[in-house]
């Protein structure tokens, strides 16, 4: 470890001399963090896409498969408590601070270091999220594992260690609440449906998210563009309307693609039968 040690440190150096000069100096609340370092962030990322471009190919290719039901009960159900968790608390801090919807303050003292905590853990629950990667991978869940189940996954790591260096707080409440409630609906439907039950909400997840990713993109525009006095930083407010764009386009045409073949198997079905 010790002869690895000096590569780590210069490698550590590097990234953290261009992670300061594309976003700036680490904020205050974030400094008071553990393990806010974008090489720690650079690692999950990197590990991540090393999974899903090299090991699973391999996994792909050896018919590798094995059922994980009663661990994807457990872990969809601590990502409904962990969620839900979240997602009050961070409505509850909101509320107690007193301020508008949107263009919060970043409070200081105990209120700013509470809510920079719970972007921390919210931060690195998203690493958490990498075991759907990996469940899909090791089920044989290969379809699944597309191009926007990993960008999703990898994105958002990337946009919240962002937030996390820069502003942990402010009007990142807004979406970590709203995101996380998501998650509580999400991984409740997962959770049921390992017992056999098919929750009538299925229909709207999809649904749901595009209507998240739209509140987003008009809180950043509000933010971002229409007023100039926010405590959230203009540079992460911008950003994220066109990261919005992004996932819009590409949950729409998972939506559309996902109804176009219901028809289509639902046509042949209805030809079959005649």
């Amino acid at each position: 470890m010790e002869a690895v040690r000096p590569y780590v440190e210069q490698l550590d150096a590097v990234v953290n001399k261009y992670w300061t000069q594309a976003l700036g100096p680490q904020h205050e609340l974030s400094k008071a963090l553990p393990y806010v370092n974008p090489t720690i962030g650079l690692g999950f990322f990197t590990g991540y896409l090393l999974f899903v471009t090299v090991l699973c190919p391999i996994m792909y290719a050896s018919g590798f498969k094995v059922s994980l039901k009663p661990v994807m009960r457990l872990y969809n159900l601590f990502m409904v408590v962990l969620s839900t968790y979240m997602g009050t608390y961070a409505l509850y801090l909101a509320y107690h601070s007193n301020s508008s919807v949107w263009c919060v303050p970043l409070a200081s003292g105990d209120a700013g270091a509470e809510m920079a905590k719970l972007v921390w853990i919210f931060t690195y629950s998203k690493t958490l999220e990498f075991f759907d990667s990996v469940s899909m991978a090791v089920e044989g869940r290969w379809r699944q594992l597309s191009f926007l189940h990993v960008y999703h996954h990898v994105s958002i790591l990337a946009y919240w260690y962002a937030i996390l260096w820069m502003a942990p707080g402010s009007d990142a409440y807004f979406s970590l609440a709203i995101n996380s409630y998501i998650h509580v609906i999400m991984y409740g439907y997962y959770l049921l449906a390992s017992f056999g039950y098919s929750p009538w909400w299925k229909f709207y997840i999809t649904r749901m998210q595009i209507l998240q990713f739209c509140s987003f993109v008009g809180q950043s525009i509000y933010v971002g563009y229409i007023r100039n006095d926010c405590d959230f930083p203009p540079l992460l407010a911008k950003g994220l309307m066109w990261y919005m764009f992004t996932l819009i386009a590409l949950f729409l045409n998972f939506l559309i693609v996902n109804q176009y073949s219901k028809r289509s198997k639902k046509s042949g079905a209805v030809k079959k039968s005649q």
